[in-house]
């Protein structure tokens, strides 16, 4: 009897592993260009959507409202981008699969500082136009990148970026990196390296931080990047003031064109280069970074009072993108409706302010 009780337990522990095994295999190590999406994700960007909304509220009572992110807008600039000849095949994909010229723009900003001699990110996003295909979202013809002065983000996924824009609703940023409960002092890391003073935003190396498709092939991601090939260089002494990135942009422009190599990275290693941890830094030496296209950008006035307003109601969205550029992760997941929303509020509320300013001035 105690014998069969044995035996029935044993059968018993061998099925239950086996059953483990195949629920740990079929959820297994994520592949290459594979997505794993949260369950809660949905309920993440609502949540992250009515903060930031209400956050904008209090931070711009009066005047206009800018951006949660890349509030302080540096200049919106005219751009050539000329995708390169004779790419390998495994690049020629979307947008880089026919060499030739396209119209872009170029925004430049800076991330939450609105004094330039502070330390901050700076951001650059780019919207190129005359694109065949259709997009992902919004209008057809235009793909957009948004890109960051340091290859990481402070925040790993929505759920981490959610518990920031908490603790800034709460006006407690602190709460977020030193939480004894739910600490982010990984994130604290990253912005103790990514926040620097700069001579100028035409200087600098910026990165999508975030991973996309490459192609239609469920398989293949990459990472861009976008680092200057300019032959001027900004100095970083002189009239530093709080304005002074634009002087030395518009100092640039006067003595020289400004170029940046747009390039991609390959993703080769789903573990040690992930698709849904916006915190990891893929690794340059294990996959170096490819040249695709020169971004030019030629001497213009962008200092014009309409050339300033033009440039706040741009809008840029990763998922303004053709298919074989779709975003991937969870944070750009949750970018698609919150950055399309909050477009939309922003510039309603500054055209509705903007009138009731004109007819009360009449």
């Amino acid at each position: 009897m105690l014998q069969n009780k044995t035996k029935l337990l044993l059968m018993l522990a061998i099925l239950f592993c086996a059953g483990w095994m195949v629920a740990a295999w079929s959820a297994g190590d994520p592949g290459l260009g594979e997505e794993r999406v949260a369950d809660n994700e949905d309920q993440i960007q609502k949540q992250m959507l009515e903060l930031i909304k209400k956050i904008s509220e209090q931070r711009h009572q009066e005047g206009i409202v800018r951006r949660f992110n890349q509030g302080k807008g540096l200049g919106c600039f005219d751009a050539d981008f000329r995708v390169s000849e004779n790419l390998p095949d495994n690049l020629r994909k979307g947008l880089f699969s026919q060499p030739g010229l396209h119209k872009a723009m170029v925004r430049f900003a800076n991330a939450s500082e609105m004094d330039d001699r502070e330390k901050d990110l700076r951001g650059m996003s780019v919207k190129v136009f005359g694109v065949a295909g259709k997009s992902l979202w919004g209008d057809d013809g235009a793909q957009d990148f948004v890109l960051n002065s340091y290859p990481a983000l402070f925040a790993a996924d929505p759920e981490d970026f959610l518990d920031f824009v908490k603790a800034t609703e709460q006006d407690r940023v602190w709460w977020y990196f030193f939480n004894p409960l739910n600490s982010h002092l990984q994130s604290l890391w990253v912005l103790y390296k990514a926040r620097k003073k700069h001579a100028s935003p035409f200087d600098l190396q910026y990165w999508s931080t975030t991973p996309y498709r490459l192609g239609l092939e469920k398989t293949a991601a990459v990472k861009y990047s976008v680092k200057s090939c300019s032959t001027y260089q900004s100095s970083a002494s002189g009239n530093v003031h709080e304005n002074h990135l634009r002087d030395a942009m518009q100092k640039h422009l006067q003595n020289a064109p400004v170029c940046f190599d747009f390039m991609v990275q390959l993703q080769t290693d789903p573990e040690t280069m992930p698709i849904e941890d916006a915190q990891v830094i893929w690794d340059e030496e294990e996959s170096p970074f490819q040249k695709v296209a020169t971004l030019t950008i030629q001497n213009q006035d962008f200092t014009r009072g309409q050339s300033v307003s033009d440039c706040e109601k741009l809008s840029f969205n990763p998922w303004q993108s053709l298919a074989e550029h779709q975003p991937l992760g969870g944070i750009n997941r949750v970018r698609k409706h919150i950055y399309a929303q909050m477009s939309e509020f922003r510039n309603r509320t500054n055209e509705q302010r903007f009138v009731s300013v004109s007819t009360n001035s009449n």
